[in-house]
C-alpha cells in the first residue's frame, strides 16, 4: 500500500486505534483534580508537537506533548472535540504549535494553541502516517515527563517534515530517526572500526554487528547479525552528517530493508520495551 491515499474517516479510525493500543488509556478519565481553582494554577508557554491524542469524557481530549524546554507533557484539552472548540486545530495528532498550558497539581490544562504546522500530509498517506506513529510511540515510551530534550524534539520535527514531503521512502525517514535516536540516548553503534580489535571498517572481512557496533567475524559474540557494506555506509552517513543532511541519501530497496532490520535489532538489544507499531 506504499503511497496509497486513504479517506479521512479511515484515518480517524486509525488514530483512535493507535491511541488505544499505544497509550492504553494513559491518565484515564478526567478526574476532579482537573477542576482545581484557577488561583492555584500557573501558566507556562511552550512550543511543541502533539505526540498523541485520545478521547476522554463527553467532548474532551488528553494530549501527550513534546515541548521545547519542557520535554514530555501530559495535557488536558477541555471541549477539544466540540465543532466550535478553539482547540480543534491545535489538539490534533502531530500538530506543531505554540501552547499555553495551565499548570495544576499534577496535570496541565490547555489554555491556548497557535498552530505552526499541522503536518496534514501525514494523514493522506498510509506509510507516512504509520511511520509517524512509530516515531511517536518511541518517544512516548522512552521519555520521562518534563525532562528537557530539545535535541530530540528537533529530530522528531525533521522526521515529520521529511515524511510529510514524501521525497524519500517513509521507512527511510523512520530508520534515520531511529539511528539518530540511538545517538541521542548515548547508544550509537561504532561503525568506523571493530569494537574489539580496532580493525578499520573497510578492512573487516564478513563484518558483523553487535549492540555496540561492528566486529570481525572471528570474535565470539552470542547476539549478533550480519551487515552488508551498503548498510554500513548508510548508517555511517546518518551518523556523520548534520541532522537535515542525514535524511538525504539513496539506497536500494534491499539495503533499506536491511536498515529496518538492523534498527529493530539494535532496539531489541538496548530496550526491553515492546512496540505496537512497526518500522
Amino acid at each position: 500500500m506504499e503511497g496509497a491515499p486513504f479517506k479521512i474517516p479511515m484515518l480517524s479510525f486509525l488514530i483512535k486505534l493507535f491511541s488505544k493500543k499505544v497509550c492504553g488509556g494513559v491518565g484515564g478519565e478526567a478526574s476532579d483534580g482537573f477542576h482545581a481553582k484557577e488561583a492555584k494554577m500557573q501558566q507556562i508557554k511552550a512550543r511543541g508537537i502533539v505526540l498523541q491524542e485520545y478521547d476522554t469524557g463527553e467532548s474532551d481530549k488528553r494530549l501527550v506533548l513534546l515541548c521545547k524546554g519542557h520535554g514530555r507533557i501530559l495535557a488536558y484539552a477541555r471541549g477539544a472535540r466540540k465543532p466550535t472548540s478553539k482547540f480543534m486545530a491545535g489538539a490534533q495528532l502531530f500538530t506543531y504549535a505554540d501552547f499555553v498550558l495551565t499548570r495544576g497539581a499534577g496535570f496541565h490544562s490547555l489554555a491556548q494553541a497557535d498552530v505552526i504546522e499541522n503536518f496534514f500530509a501525514l494523514r493522506q498517506d498510509y506509510d507516512s502516517f504509520m511511520a509517524a506513529c512509530h516515531v511517536s510511540e518511541i518517544c512516548q515510551k522512552t521519555l520521562w515527563d518534563e525532562i528537557n530534550c530539545d535535541e530530540l524534539l528537533m529530530l522528531v520535527l525533521k522526521t515529520m517534515q521529511n515524511l510529510a514531503k514524501g521525497k524519500i521512502p517513509a521507512a527511510q525517514a523512520a530508520a534515520v530517526f531511529l539511528f539518530r535516536f540511538f545517538g541521542f540516548q548515548g547508544l550509537q553503534p561504532q561503525m568506523d572500526a571493530c569494537t574489539i580489535c580496532g580493525t578499520p571498517a573497510g578492512e573487516i572481512e564478513r563484518p558483523r554487528l553487535v549492540q555496540d557496533g561492528l566486529t570481525c567475524h572471528h570474535h565470539p559474540h552470542n547476539i549478533h547479525r550480519q551487515i552488508s557494506p551498503a548498510a554500513m555506509e548508510a548508517i555511517s552517513y546518518i551518523q556523520k552528517n548534520d541532522l537535515p543532511q542525514s535524511f538525504s541519501f539513496s539506497v536500494q530497496e534491499s539495503a533499506l530493508k536491511e536498515l529496518r532490520q538492523i534498527a529493530k535489532f539494535l532496539w531489541d538489544c538496548h530496550f526491553d520495551i515492546g512496540l505496537k507499531t512497526e518500522l
